[in-house]
């Protein structure tokens, strides 16, 4: 289902209707990933009539309690019995000894964000005595991991038994509109100097490794992953991606409601010393424009977060800046504006991300997303060898399938209505055409 409409009520009323057709017993496990996302689903439970065990942090908050009600529900003195807890807990030793008391026909687990199952650690704790099983995710298939998406298909063995599409649920009110605004983003010369010198190393490295870069073998390569892993973080932070923000944010006027994705690597300033982009964006945000701007990582502890998640609901503050924090589970409905200056390539995170930005609210008649898109340099799009030829072009090739994702949903798709949305004031057609990727 896509990211936003309702994945958690729609397991519960299933969770609901199986305890029916069980005589009104059910032992409901339900793994998330993130703590906060245990709470929700508690608050959600709560709303069902359930009064569920939190199975997190210190295991002498909860192991005693849930010991108890094992008991109960064993003998027939309880008849329903629920507990939510992280995937880290729901792998250890110590819940999985508590799980197997339980896990039987009467028994319903429900893994949310179901991709992450797929990992070793956790998919070899998936209990197979356990009678009912239902995955959620808006991306079941892991990215690069055919032996982990196997591993969540033959668990959870009925495949995907229902689907709700992005434009279904925008079409039924679920989702908001939105309009999609790509910005192509160049090097500084210094940079592509740099950017230059890293493609032909992979080029290279690339010829001296047999094999397609496609091929488990050369992704198993060390060093060509930590030359790949340079790159990224050069494309992620280009220094451009900043004039280009502060731009758009003062042609925007007012500013309220706004997300900003960030790179997670550092960023050259004047001068010898560098910084976060985060820091730096969230420095010009606030210092340079006066926008109420504050970062949201995993370094502000819960209470932290809620009274940021707070006062952006409230308009207190006007913008939030964050890597991947925001990417699953964190519901901010008021987001009217987002501005992705760094995705990775998975396409987990980019739909995951749009999610988040769609969700309704009262106050939001639809949502823009701007996506910063970087350009390679020109040495390697022309005189440069075919491998390294060859080798920009998958990258741009993902570049611009995320864009074509975006754009297909979007109210100002070229098959649309035209709105009254700025444009990029640079258009793809370059890209493709200097790469041979019309088709996209």
């Amino acid at each position: 289902m896509a990211t936003g409409t309702g994945k958690t009520i729609t397991a519960l009323l299933g969770a609901s209707q199986l305890s029916e057709q069980q005589d009104d017993r059910l032992a409901l496990v339900v793994a998330a990933p993130y703590q906060h996302l245990v709470d929700q689903w508690i608050e959600d439970l709560n709303e069902f009539g359930a009064t569920p065990i939190r199975a997190y942090q210190s295991r002498e908050t909860w192991t005693d309690k849930l010991v108890g009600q094992i008991t109960e529900f064993s003998i027939g003195a309880r008849d329903l019995l629920v507990v939510v807890t992280t995937h880290t807990t729901f792998s250890s030793d110590h819940f999985q000894s508590l799980l197997n008391r339980f896990a039987g026909p009467e028994t319903l687990l429900i893994a949310d964000e179901v991709h992450h199952m797929g990992a070793p650690h956790l998919s070899r704790n998936l209990p197979r005595s356990i009678g009912s099983r239902l995955g959620l995710s808006a991306t079941p298939n892991r990215w690069y991991d055919d032996e982990g998406t196997r591993a969540i298909m033959n668990y959870f063995s009925n495949g995907i038994v229902y689907e709700f599409g992005l434009e279904e649920a925008i079409e039924e009110g679920h989702l908001c509109e939105y309009y999609y605004v790509p910005h192509i983003v160049h090097f500084t010369e210094e940079e592509s100097e740099e950017y230059v010198a890293l493609s032909r190393a992979i080029g290279k490295r690339i010829g001296d490794v047999s094999g397609d870069i496609g091929d488990a073998d050369l992704q198993e390569d060390e060093q060509l992953q930590q030359l790949l892993f340079r790159r990224a973080r050069l494309i992620g932070t280009a220094e451009n991606k900043l004039s280009k923000l502060r731009s758009l944010v003062k042609q925007s006027g007012e500013v309220h409601h706004t997300l900003v994705y960030c790179s997670d690597g550092q960023i050259q300033e004047e001068g010898e010393e560098t910084m976060r982009q985060l820091d730096a964006v969230t420095e010009m945000l606030g210092k340079d424009l006066g926008v109420k701007t504050h970062r949201f990582t995993y370094e502000e502890d819960q209470s932290t977060r809620e009274r940021l998640l707070s006062d952006f609901e409230d308009g207190t503050l006007e913008t939030l800046v964050a890597i991947r924090c925001l990417d699953e589970g964190v519901d901010v409905p008021a987001t009217e504006t987002a501005f992705i200056l760094a995705s990775s390539s998975n396409s987990r995170q980019f739909v995951q991300r749009r999610g988040r930005i769609l969700r309704p609210h009262p106050s939001k008649q639809h949502a823009v997303i701007h996506d910063f898109i970087v350009a390679p340099p020109t040495e390697v799009r022309h005189g440069e060898s075919n491998a390294i030829f060859n080798l920009e072009r998958r990258l741009v090739q993902k570049e611009l399938e995320r864009a074509s994702t975006f754009a297909e949903s979007a109210k100002n798709h070229p098959d649309a209505e035209l709105s009254s949305i700025p444009v990029s004031e640079e258009s793809l057609a370059d890209l493709k055409t200097d790469f041979n990727l019309l088709d996209l």
